[in-house]
């Protein structure tokens, strides 16, 4: 049988070749009829021989490891023999899907998410891990949420405008709180924020997934799992899980969405504005959201994204505007004071950058080397099944975006000069930079799992960071059981304290008549009026109330605020109207303090000895 020299059927002089890998686009004409003359062969466009066909011995079928070649298919006699090919395929797996992302194989999904549930249950042991009484904060959300529920549900008056001093709307979080803590206690207030940030490492992975593959996906949500932040806002009952939570759904459904051919996407603006409304500070990650569904939808959509951000930003500062002209003045001056405007505190900014550095330092590197590598070759390895990567620019802006988010609370707060939350704020630009941080992990292990002993070396750092700060975050307060049961006892009706931190005591005093809020003040600060009407602040303030035997009790740690305990105690001693009555033991995460209890003497000193 005699070959032509333009077609190729498989076999030659020797014996069956190997059939060519034919192409969807590639049709190859055989004659049929031997010996026919060279005038009569119809040439076809030669299919592209690979560089490197696998070894194989003589007259061994190549193995193809794509799909099977079309079968040839016998024409009538006269006519050409072609290769036909069907007209529609179903997408490959790992093939890029429509909405730009891809679709995995069914046993690569089932095998991820086995895996992330082991990332979730790892993070939440973590969390409830952590134990301790209730944190200052704690306390003020939840019982000003109680007195909301009590004033919107029977109109009762409320001890203090709380919408105008607290950090996030008081309708919000502190009534939901409030509530779940009712039925629940404390416990159930925190298992909230326990449930929320393991919702948030669930929608981080889905948002990696869906922007690069499950290996990074994984990275990012083993990486955020364990981090400080995540561990101990977790298991805190405040505004900081909620917000972020909020924040994290909004950012999953505008990259979701983000290659619909309708503006889908503006579903999350809702969201993002509620995140605000929760904890103001949150309008700060707002930016970052409104540019991912551009980023996001770049590779499917074109230039037709670059409205997006706008379009974005306009509908929540269009609900956020709602928002504040239904609130009220009070609202804005608490925007005002606790976050546009805020006091400056003293903290320096080498101390910012250096807890900035121990708590975020090593997710940052890591984003930073992912950013780059991205930038530079969006695979990891040849043939990786990835998310539509699009061009370089649109990398650069995606790593300068999300690894630069990192750095907006470190600069915000040195801005203000306090790290006042900073532990729990850097949080939530971890969960921005996490999808880079994990291609950076994924990186320096390399192709085919090369390095695998620094990705686990790294990650296990990652872990024993998170473990010991969280833990050491969690204990930066004392217990106060001790301390509140050794100030029950001097409790009535009519009375005043000078308790340094009044909020727990206001919180597990509930419900006693001689425990409510407005009979304690704070070492914080005061306004006292003496017998000449002048209202005296700051330490005269403290002295000529001690002095004046104003309080009953009097209950300090000379650390919080030692300034004002110093002169306190000045003043109990020139005055000799108080008597020690416990000391209580205590320790924190810096070791032992001691919870002075002092009682007003009955009967109370002569007038002129309390002048003196």
């Amino acid at each position: 049988m005699k070959t032509n020299k333009t077609g190729r059927l498989g076999f030659d002089r020797t014996g069956p070749r190997s059939p060519e890998v034919l192409t969807d686009a590639e049709t190859i004409v055989f004659p049929v009829v031997d010996d026919a003359p060279a005038s009569a062969v119809t040439t076809a466009p030669m299919p592209r021989v690979p560089e490197r066909l696998p070894q194989r011995r003589p007259f061994e079928p190549f193995a193809s490891s794509g799909p099977p070649a079309p079968a040839l298919e016998r024409a009538p006699a006269g006519l050409p023999v072609r290769a036909r090919h069907a007209k529609a395929r179903p997408a490959l797996p790992g093939a890029p899907a429509a909405d730009g992302g891809y679709t995995p194989t069914r046993r690569r999904t089932v095998v991820s998410r086995i895996a992330l549930l082991a990332i979730l249950v790892l993070q939440a042991v973590l969390t409830l891990r952590l134990r301790n009484t209730a944190f200052e904060d704690e306390a003020l959300y939840l019982y000003a949420g109680r007195m909301e529920i009590a004033h919107l549900l029977h109109g009762a008056a409320l001890q203090g405008s709380y919408a105008s001093y607290f950090s996030g709307a008081p309708v919000l979080y502190p009534v939901l709180g409030a509530a779940l803590n009712m039925v629940g206690g404390l416990a159930l207030a925190r298992a909230l924020s326990l449930a929320e940030m393991l919702a948030v490492t669930a929608m981080l992975y889905s948002v990696a997934r869906f922007m690069f593959n499950e290996r990074v996906a994984l990275c990012s949500a083993a990486l955020f799992a364990v981090s400080e932040s995540a561990l101990f806002v977790g298991h805190l009952a405040t505004y900081d899980a909620t917000c972020l939570f909020l924040l994290a759904a909004a950012a999953t459904i505008a990259v979701r969405t983000s290659a619909y051919r309708w503006p889908v996407f503006l579903l999350a603006a809702p969201l993002a504005a509620l995140a605000v409304a929760v904890k103001y500070a949150g309008a700060l990650y707002v930016p970052t959201i409104c540019c991912l569904p551009a980023l996001a939808g770049w590779p499917v959509r074109g230039r037709r994204v670059l409205w997006y951000p706008l379009a974005f930003g306009v509908v929540v500062a269009a609900l956020l505007w709602a928002g504040l002209h239904l609130g009220g003045h009070a609202y804005l001056e608490a925007i005002t004071s606790t976050t546009t405007n805020r006091a400056q505190g003293t903290t320096s900014d080498g101390l910012i950058l250096r807890e900035s550095v121990a708590w975020g330092g090593l997710l940052t590197v890591l984003a930073a080397i992912g950013a780059v590598a991205y930038a530079r070759r969006p695979r990891t390895e040849p043939g990786e099944l990835i998310g539509p990567p699009g061009q370089r620019a649109r990398r650069v802006l995606l790593g300068i975006v999300l690894s630069g988010t990192m750095f907006l609370a470190p600069l915000y707060q040195m801005h203000l000069h306090t790290d006042v939350s900073l532990q729990k704020h850097i949080g939530f630009g971890m969960f921005f930079a996490a999808p880079l941080a994990g291609v950076g992990l994924v990186r320096i292990v390399g192709d085919h799992f090369r390095r695998p002993h620094l990705g686990i070396a790294l990650w296990s750092a990652a872990l024993a960071l998170g473990i010991s700060q969280s833990w050491s975050l969690y204990h930066d307060w004392p217990s106060s059981g001790p301390f509140v049961s050794a100030l029950s006892p001097y409790l009535s009706r009519n009375a005043s304290y000078l308790v340094e931190v009044p909020e727990v005591p206001i919180y597990y005093l509930e419900g006693l008549p001689g425990a409510q809020p407005g009979q304690f003040s704070s070492t914080y600060d005061i306004a006292y009026t003496d017998s000449q009407g002048q209202v005296l602040t700051g330490n005269a303030g403290f002295s000529a109330a001690v002095r004046a035997g104003a309080f009953k009790v009097i209950a300090y740690t000379d650390t919080v605020t030692p300034a004002a305990d110093n002169a306190i105690q000045q003043a109990i001693e020139e005055s000799r109207g108080y008597k020690l009555v416990k000391v209580v033991h205590l320790t924190d995460a810096n070791g032992p303090l001691d919870y002075y209890v002092w009682l007003k003497r009955t009967p109370p000193p002569h007038p002129a000895r309390a002048r003196r």
